[in-house]
């Protein structure tokens, strides 16, 4: 292939990329949730078609200043045929929930015109989920581009917490609302909060396109990750888009680094943005 035709087929490429990823780009301004995702994966081969992995996971918010998640997984995998493959897995995880003011009762306006609302401060906790999950993945190649579709149903379950919790309450002047309210003696009054227990269950889709290029270690990658519950439907909860690039130390050890972008549309969290570092080692 002469040197015009390569350019042409890295600008098609990069266009299809751009398509992909345009969605994105179009709410990044909107977020400041960012953070590091950094994983390491061991695999082992058991047959020719079973193999066993296991994953170590951290994950960070506001840049590397606070921890967001933790977890450990362990997935079999049997391959059914060169293109087919399925799993199974479990992953624990230990995810963090930063301290959040509720607002209760409006209970009018101050003398200087703002809202005066009676309002509750959850503390920061650590809660723990139970993840199981099944799927399928499906391979294929069109040129030097290798596709892969993977469709997985996980279940998850959330244990209960005890939160610590603040409570703060103003006494408001009925006869003359205008004067500024006074804070009840009672209060700020501290107490524990159950958070109750639960599960959801959902079905992930991940389509991902990598692409081969000829006599290199280097492999970009991108990919689009649909989140749908499946036990309270009400469209995608989450879209996921990953770009970035693998790079294959040796036969046994490869290392992978990518830019992360999440659309929690179906939620009030704020979209999320995440630099990741994996490393995957044979054994």
């Amino acid at each position: 292939m002469n040197s015009k035709s390569k350019i042409k087929r890295y600008a098609a490429y990069i266009a299809a990329l751009a398509l992909v990823l345009s969605p994105a780009c179009d709410t990044f301004a909107q977020s400041d949730d960012f953070g590091v995702w950094s994983s390491l994966t061991a695999k082992k081969k058991l047959t020719d078609k079973l193999s066993l992995s296991i994953e170590g996971e951290l994950r960070t918010i506001d840049g590397v200043s606070e921890m967001d998640r933790r977890s450990l997984g362990t997935t079999i995998s049997y391959k059914f045929a060169k293109w087919i493959k399925a799993d199974i897995g479990y992953v624990y995880i230990q995810s963090h929930n930063a301290q959040e003011k509720k607002i209760k009762e409006y209970k009018g306006e101050d003398i200087d015109g703002n809202a005066v609302y009676n309002y509750n401060i959850d503390h920061s906790y650590w809660e723990e989920r139970d993840r199981f999950y099944a799927g399928i993945t499906v391979d294929w190649k069109i040129g030097r581009v290798k596709f892969s579709l993977r469709e997985r149903l996980q279940y998850q379950y959330t244990h209960s917490a005890l939160v610590y919790e603040d409570k703060y309450r103003y006494i408001m002047d009925d006869e003359d609302p205008s004067l500024p309210p006074v804070p009840d003696s009672k209060f700020p009054d501290g107490n524990v909060e159950k958070k109750d227990s639960k599960h959801n269950t959902t079905l992930r889709s991940r389509l991902t396109a990598k692409w081969d290029i000829k006599n290199c270690k280097i492999e970009p990658f991108a990919s689009v990750e649909l989140f749908s519950r499946t036990d309270e439907w009400r469209g995608h909860d989450k879209i996921r888009y990953r770009i970035g690039a693998e790079y294959k130390i040796d036969k046994d050890n490869d290392i992978s680094i990518y830019y992360m972008f999440q659309d929690n549309h179906s939620s009030s969290k704020p979209a999320g943005h995440a630099i990741g570092i994996g490393y995957t080692f044979e054994l």
